[in-house]
């Protein structure tokens, strides 16, 4: 058994005095944590008494009264105040609340050193360490017979759980989603997601996440602590009893959680690459409607809601992230890297395609296809977007859909926009090929410029002599010229689906 604090009240070297919470002087005392944060629940454990010299406390009744009641609420075993230093005097507001919560308040003199209450209770405490170090032990023999038995993660947790009396949750803090598909959702997800993020998406020594009754009676708690790893992960625990698990146990446990993460990351790179086997067969046609519309439906995809986005891609680290992102929100997908682009099959969810959109790179144009419909008509699903992302790159545009009005509002397929190219530019694309001149992008360029001839000129590194002479050859070439308004329009619609069906015809050749 710990030390209590009526234990530490009669050592008489510590000199130490009761102001408030007397009813709670039988708490057992673990450890003592000395700290000046404003916030120091965040950084406690269950059974510990906090040292303070004061200076983080607010002078304010009612912050001080919140003050102890946080601290109450960690499980706290008592509050002690060095005297003689610079911190606010304890309101009457303060002392009140904790003798209704039973929290002893102590003081510590001046002349004792934090460090001698420290001794005080290690020197007590030496049984007690003992015994935690056999409850250490006693979890990874359990981790240790649950691996070798094959046991799933949520079966692994409940049994953990059930040594530490709390139900344990590996959760994923932006989504307050179970990273176990099959596994339970904590009751305190929203909780946990508002403070994650409330901390600048970090996640402090322990959160305590509190969740008021429905009849607004006492505050329901939860601690969650972080799980190592590169991604962010929170190891949750609600007590079923009412004490709180000691942190120590929990981090152990959150070690436990490291390691089953590298299952989960395992396991999902295996779905990844058979995804990205079955997305390449589908795109192939390398399979037969009736197995393509079967295999499709076993990856939990809706042909009929989905789409398939395209976005360049040079490497793997896009879709490893990607990948990471969309299956921890649980949004079932298809990736696939394929002639340095991204093709991605998901269902067409608003926050699915914003967070793609976060994930990849500010510059990184995507085409959206129609949807789906069928896993047979995939390839031409492809196309489409690859249609889509040529006319955003063509028009400096994040995000086109396959259908969406563009600068070519006319064109919705690679064919029309061939047809009005070669009716407008074929005989200046035929005459820069058989004589090396460059008129096509002179064009583009004098059209870009606003038909101004120095600036077009000055980008083109040429005389304006010299590019009166090319204006007037491709007005002889095309019959069209950069002075009547309806020329100018052909021409430059013309230009732009000339570059957006090249663009797109070098995509598919690499």
């Amino acid at each position: 058994m710990a030390v209590t604090v009526r234990e530490l009240l009669a050592l008489p070297h510590l000199q130490m005095s009761l102001h408030a919470g007397a009813d709670g002087v039988d708490r057992e005392v673990s450890w003592v944590h000395p700290s000046d944060l404003p916030n120091p629940w965040a950084w406690l454990s269950a059974g510990e008494l906090l040292l303070t010299n004061g200076t983080g406390l607010a002078a304010d009744p009612g912050e001080q009264t919140v003050f102890i009641e946080r601290l109450a609420e960690a499980g706290t075993s008592a509050f002690g105040l060095g005297l003689g230093m610079q911190g606010p005097p304890l309101t009457r507001a303060l002392t009140d609340r904790a003798d209704a919560l039973s929290l002893p308040v102590v003081s510590v003199p001046y002349s004792v050193p934090f460090s001698a209450v420290v001794r005080a209770v290690a020197d007590v405490n030496e049984r007690e360490e003992a015994r935690q170090l056999a409850g250490v032990a006693r979890l990874y023999s359990l981790l240790r017979t649950s691996m070798a038995g094959g046991l799933p993660g949520p079966e692994t947790f409940a049994r953990l759980g059930r040594e530490l009396k709390a139900r344990l949750y590996l959760v994923d803090p932006e989504t307050g989603l179970s990273l176990f598909e099959d596994g339970p959702e904590t009751g305190f997800a929203p909780e946990l997601v508002a403070e994650y993020a409330a901390h600048g998406s970090a996640i402090p020594g322990v959160l305590r996440l509190r969740r008021r009754a429905a009849d607004g009676s006492r505050a329901a708690i939860a601690l969650a602590v972080a799980v190592p790893g590169a991604e962010p992960t929170a190891l949750v625990a609600e007590p079923t009893g009412e004490q709180l698990p000691g942190l120590d146990l929990l981090q152990h446990v959150a070690t436990v959680g490291a390691l089953e993460l590298t299952q989960l990351t395992a396991d999902r790179e295996s779905r990844r690459r058979r995804g990205a086997d079955l997305l390449r067969q589908l795109l192939d046609r390398g399979l037969d409607a009736t197995t393509a519309g079967h295999r499709l439906a076993e990856t939990g995809i809706t042909p009929a809601a989905a789409v398939l986005v395209l976005t360049p891609a040079a490497c793997d680290g896009p879709a490893d992230d990607i990948d990471r992102r969309l299956s921890r929100l649980r949004a079932p997908h298809l990736l696939l890297r394929r002639d340095d682009s991204l093709h991605l099959v998901l269902e067409d969810r608003p926050e699915w395609l914003a967070e793609l959109t976060r994930l990849l790179d500010a510059a990184a144009p995507m085409g959206v296809s129609d949807p789906i419909g069928t896993a047979a008509r995939l390839p031409e699903a492809a196309q489409e977007a690859r249609w889509a992302l040529g006319a955003a790159e063509t028009e400096n545009r994040r995000v086109i859909r396959y259908g969406d009005e563009t600068a070519l509002p006319l064109l919705r397929t690679p064919a029309e926009a061939q047809v009005l190219a070669s009716r407008v530019l074929g005989a200046l694309v035929a005459h820069d090929a058989e004589h090396g001149t460059d008129y096509l992008h002179t064009l583009r360029v004098t059209l870009r410029r606003n038909r101004s001839w120095q600036s077009a000129a000055d980008e083109l590194h040429i005389h304006k002599q010299t590019l009166g002479y090319r204006l007037r050859k491709i007005e002889q070439l095309t019959g069209r010229g950069v002075t009547r308004t309806d020329h100018i329009a052909e021409l430059w619609f013309a230009v732009r689906a000339h570059d957006l069906v090249h663009s797109r015809a070098a995509r598919h050749a690499s």
